[in-house]
């Protein structure tokens, strides 16, 4: 699940930086070190929690990105002071008709109440949240548990202004309708 963590905030830097980085890769896809995203055997597999992280973003890409301002309690680290629990990027798809939020809440123990305010579109108030998250932080998939840690996808009650919780270590990302 750390990996996972890690990766999505790496990729919210690369959707953040679209003019900069146009492509990214996996290198280590099948069983490559150090592990790959994807584990096979002659007779099963399982995907890791990395690459669960990138199948949700790549579901969910925007053709637009959007103006994302974060509030957030931050935290001391070894990469810089003050880095904010809470990352996120915003982007709307080529049609004009959805706008993802992606979250990804670092906080290894609390819940981040998080209030989204939007302003210039008017949204539908049905919307969706899927969450990749697990019990702990070194929660991983194998081939005795390969569902350990999965995507779970909820209903969300969204408008121009709207709470919701994200769990401690957790990558959601929040489609939103567009109304015309």
């Amino acid at each position: 699940m750390e990996s996972a963590l890690y990766g999505a905030r790496l990729m919210n830097v690369f959707e953040r930086s679209t003019d900069v980085v146009e492509m990214t890769a996996v290198s280590d896809l099948i069983n490559g070190w150090p592990g790959g995203v994807i584990q096979a055997s002659r007779h099963s597999l399982f995907v890791t929690p990395t690459y669960l992280a990138i199948k949700l973003y790549n579901e969910h890409l925007g053709a637009e990105r959007l103006a994302a301002r974060v509030d957030s309690p931050s935290f001391d680290s070894l990469e810089g002071k003050g880095v904010p629990y809470l990352d996120a990027v915003a982007s709307r798809s080529s049609d004009g008709k959805q706008i993802f939020i992606k979250t990804v809440n670092t906080d290894l123990v609390k819940p981040l109440k998080v209030i989204v305010k939007l302003a210039g579109v008017k949204v539908a108030p049905g919307a969706q949240i899927e969450t990749l998250t697990a019990e702990s932080l070194a929660a991983a998939n194998s081939f005795s548990t390969p569902d350990a840690v999965s995507v779970l996808q909820s209903p969300l009650r969204a408008g121009s202004m709207f709470d919701i919780s994200l769990p401690p270590h957790s990558v959601s990302v929040i489609t939103l309708a567009v109304e015309n």
